[in-house]
């Protein structure tokens, strides 16, 4: 290039930063430090969230624990059925579950001085049986109860 061009040289090559296009550069830098400044304290302020676990479940096909209410009544329903409270009725043997064919599950704790009979008239309170399968159930329970009881 020759010397009287019409281009001005500044000594060690610098940019001119009065040229129009260096301003939009430089203002455009600002503004993008500005943004990343913003979403980074916005960032910070949503991690404030005390609570570790989703706010849905994860897999709701699968059945959860529920806990039973204070104060409500057993799941095996003791109190409804007529039979003596577990208190009184002595020392815990087993848990039966009777699965229906419609999928519910009637459960009884047998207790130590049940009989057959009063397990048997509990599950079928809750659950209508045939009188054969009534029969059925009632000779499982038996055996085992003298399994348990050491009687057999």
């Amino acid at each position: 290039m020759e010397p009287g061009s019409g281009w001005r040289r500044r000594p060690g090559g610098r940019l001119d930063m009065s040229h129009g296009f260096v301003r939009h550069i430089r203002r455009n830098q600002i503004a993008r430090d500005a943004y990343e400044q913003a979403v980074r304290q916005a960032r910070g302020r949503g991690r404030g969230r005390l609570t570790v676990t989703p706010p849905r479940p994860r897999r709701p096909d699968q059945q959860r624990y529920q806990p039973r209410r204070h104060g409500a009544t057993g799941a095996d329903g003791d109190t409804a059925s007529g039979l003596p409270p577990a208190k009184a009725r002595g020392p815990q043997l087993f848990c039966l579950e009777y699965e229906a064919d419609d999928g519910s599950v009637t459960t009884v704790i047998v207790h130590k001085g049940d009989s057959a009979e009063e397990v048997t008239q509990h599950v079928c309170a809750r659950t209508p049986l045939e009188p054969a399968l009534r029969r059925a159930l009632c000779q499982r329970v038996q055996e085992e109860l003298h399994k348990r009881q050491g009687t057999g």
